[in-house]
């Protein structure tokens, strides 16, 4: 390599590679960390986009609710659905390649359908309620796989009407009601332009925060991070699955459930021990099972305990299934 018309020594060389490699450090710590602040689970505005169909913002009620939100530093963006008067959502995930940072764009399953009281009390009253949100749902189908939920407007108004050939609830509740069990579509009453913002503004907050909490709560199933558990043909993974079940007792934790199991190796030879002995003697041999943690000078041994006796012998040997294990 040449400088200023002079060759470069291998020293200058080995020098810039090296300010070269400390600069690509540099820029992917800046990307990462640039990633990091950005998709903050308190931060989820910043990455959630409200897509409005035309319908709704053309009506005075959806513009006052495009101002409202867009005044709360809502990202909108009126649209032609291809299902009218629905809104969906969009989430911008970071992600950061090469010091570079880069924007994808997902496509939430969430869709809200609005409709007025009166097209829906029709549907209703035709008996062609779910026909109807059916053959929404498979127009949006061809688009994305979603779930619909249905928001109505003008509900009080239009059972305060007097005119001739008006729903009455009854027939109401049960139309929504078979929504609810054919499709899997909630229905909800919106009074006024302030509850339908803050109906969207909850959705769109749950599904910006919905990353954050499955990645927070997924240690919480069994298995853990881990491989989650199961029994083979053989038997293997028995006694793994049982220590597992003996945690979801409060106050049994790792090293009680396995010092328990160790004793009594499956649910049934607990359970039988505790149905042919008395329940005092199962509860005081329980709560003296040495428990040991820890390894060389950090090892300690102590017992189950009283407590966390009782919470298992009633667990197992309770025959009601409303039982509460306090």
């Amino acid at each position: 390599m040449v400088q200023d018309g002079k060759p470069k020594t291998e020293l200058q060389m080995a020098r810039e590679q090296k300010r070269i490699e400390k600069e690509k450090e540099k820029a992917a710590k800046q990307a990462k960390a640039a990633v990091a602040k950005g998709m903050k689970r308190e931060n989820w505005m910043d990455y959630m986009q409200v897509l409005i169909d035309s319908k709704i913002a053309e009506d005075k009620g959806g513009t006052e609710m495009l101002t409202t939100l867009e005044l709360e530093g809502m990202k909108c963006d009126v649209i032609s659905q291809p299902l009218p008067n629905t809104i969906s959502f969009i989430r911008f995930e970071l992600s950061a390649d090469d010091g570079i940072v880069s924007k994808t764009k997902i496509f939430e399953d969430t869709v809200l359908l609005v409709e007025q009281a009166e097209t829906v009390a029709a549907h209703v009253q035709s008996d062609n309620l779910v026909t109807h949100v059916r053959q929404c749902i498979s127009i949006l189908s061809e688009h994305v796989t979603c779930t619909v939920t249905l928001l109505v407007l003008g509900f009080d108004k239009l059972m305060k009407s007097k005119r001739k050939g008006t729903i009455n609830r009854l027939d109401w509740e049960q139309g929504v009601v078979a929504l609810q069990m054919e499709l899997n579509v909630s229905t909800y009453i919106i009074k006024d332009t302030a509850q339908l913002v803050d109906n969207v503004r909850m959705y769109c907050k749950a599904l910006g925060e919905r990353p954050h909490k499955l990645k927070h709560h997924k240690d919480l199933f069994i298995g853990t991070s881990k491989t989650p558990l199961f029994v083979d043909r053989e038997g293997g993974g028995y006694l793994q699955v049982f220590i597992a079940q003996l945690q979801d007792i409060r106050s049994v934790n790792e090293a009680v459930a396995t010092a328990v199991a160790q004793q009594y190796p499956s649910p049934v030879i607990l359970s039988n021990y505790i149905d042919s002995t008395d329940k005092d003697t199962v509860i005081n041999t329980l709560a003296g099972i040495p428990v040991r943690r820890g390894v060389g000078t950090l090892a300690n041994v102590r017992r189950v305990g009283p407590e966390a006796a009782k919470r298992i012998v009633l667990f197992y040997s309770s025959s009601d299934p409303l039982q509460e294990i306090v």
